[in-house]
């Protein structure tokens, strides 16, 4: 039976820091940001206070740290989950889907935590911004590459991707006030007939409200 591998130094570095950082994004989803001490984060983790301290010696260090967790996993989801979109009439509509779920979930609470404190935290917005800024840019090349696939020389697609992201990113703040999902799904598919009737796919009758 062959021998365990052992970690290396580096490998239990890593392994370490990703423990205290996930437990830092729970902090936030669950408690906030201003509850998110380096307190709170040790007793999560379920590790001496040393070994914090070790990794994070402040509380701007491990909240620096969680930016970009949260920002690469994020950015990894939203490469992940367009790359596995295939072709077909909806494709518009599967993108918009995609679109709303890089909006939710733990990684967009605890990033919702951080845009808010960044507001009037010179030092962490310094850290958040640019990563924010390149999450949605990606976000914005993932859309338009797929809305392309339906519309793939009309020049207006770039514009359409933009309003598509403002208003998903409105809903997703809106659902999180009012927890109503289906209205949100309801608006997304009205979008989607939207942006199908200012490319000319369309009729523009579709989006008059049913009677009945």
């Amino acid at each position: 039976m062959p021998g365990r591998v052992r970690e290396t130094q580096e490998q239990r570095r890593t392994r370490m820091r990703a423990r205290l950082l996930d437990a830092t994004v729970a902090s936030l989803v669950e408690v906030g940001y201003a509850g998110t001490t380096t307190l709170e984060v040790q007793k999560r983790a379920e590790v001496p206070r040393g070994t914090l301290q070790h990794h994070f010696p402040t509380r701007a260090d491990l909240l620096a740290g969680a930016v970009e967790h949260v920002a690469l996993r994020r950015i990894a989801q939203l490469e992940a989950e367009f790359d596995a979109l295939s072709g077909g009439a909806d494709r518009l509509a599967r993108a918009v889907d995609l679109t709303a779920r890089m909006l939710s979930g733990p990684e967009f609470l605890a990033a919702l935590e951080m845009w808010v404190a960044a507001r009037t935290d010179p030092e962490l917005r310094a850290e958040f911004l640019p990563l924010e800024v390149r999450l949605f840019e990606q976000m914005q090349s993932r859309v338009r590459e797929a809305f392309r696939g339906e519309f793939p020389d009309d020049s207006r697609v770039p514009i359409i991707t933009e309003f598509t992201i403002e208003i998903v990113t409105g809903l997703a703040m809106r659902a999180l006030l009012t927890g109503d999902m289906a209205g949100n799904l309801k608006i997304q598919r009205r979008w989607d007939t939207a942006v199908r009737v200012l490319l000319g796919t369309a009729d523009p009758a579709s989006l008059a409200p049913r009677r009945g």
